[in-house]
């Protein structure tokens, strides 16, 4: 993300360039902030989902690599998040910007942010090994894939 640039609005414009700026600044912490939590709550439920399962088992090894394969997009996204947070910082905005918890997240990314978080329940309460745990792991992945098609969608990189 480039450094926002802190311009006035053309006459006639509503509201400010800056302003603008601001709320761009402010979304792209959010998404990515948010995409990171995702993120990490993956690993934990498929690292528990491979704890439930015999290291005999013909699974073990896949789900231990799809523990790798989470970790690894956590790290691309922890990238992804200080990359944003030191243009952010380094911005002329910065000292006006509130807290990621005081900004509120899209209205397209908050309806699959409270899916996600209920699949998240039902998976805590599955059997780790179950088919139920594993559609569940599933839905859990199609939400993650739409909330990243959202944030590209809002000129974000997810």
């Amino acid at each position: 993300m480039a450094n926002p640039t802190v311009r006035a609005a053309p006459a006639g414009h509503g509201r400010s360039r800056h302003m603008t700026d601001e709320g761009n600044t402010q979304d792209a912490l959010r998404g990515a902030s948010d995409g990171l939590l995702i993120a990490i709550r993956e690993v934990d439920a498929r690292e528990r989902l491979k704890r439930g399962v015999r290291p005999a088992d013909p699974d073990f090894a896949p789900l231990a690599r799809d523990v790798r394969v989470a970790a690894e997009e956590v790290l691309r996204l922890a990238r992804q998040e200080e990359a944003r947070a030191g243009d952010a910082s380094g911005s002329g905005t910065a000292a006006r910007l509130p807290t990621i918890n005081e900004t509120p997240p899209r209205p397209a990314l908050e309806e699959i942010l409270a899916e996600w978080r209920a699949v998240e329940r039902r998976l805590e309460a599955a059997e780790p090994a179950s088919a139920e745990a594993d559609d569940l792991m599933k839905e859990f992945e199609e939400l993650r894939d739409r909330y990243a098609a959202a944030l590209r969608s809002l000129g974000q990189d997810a």
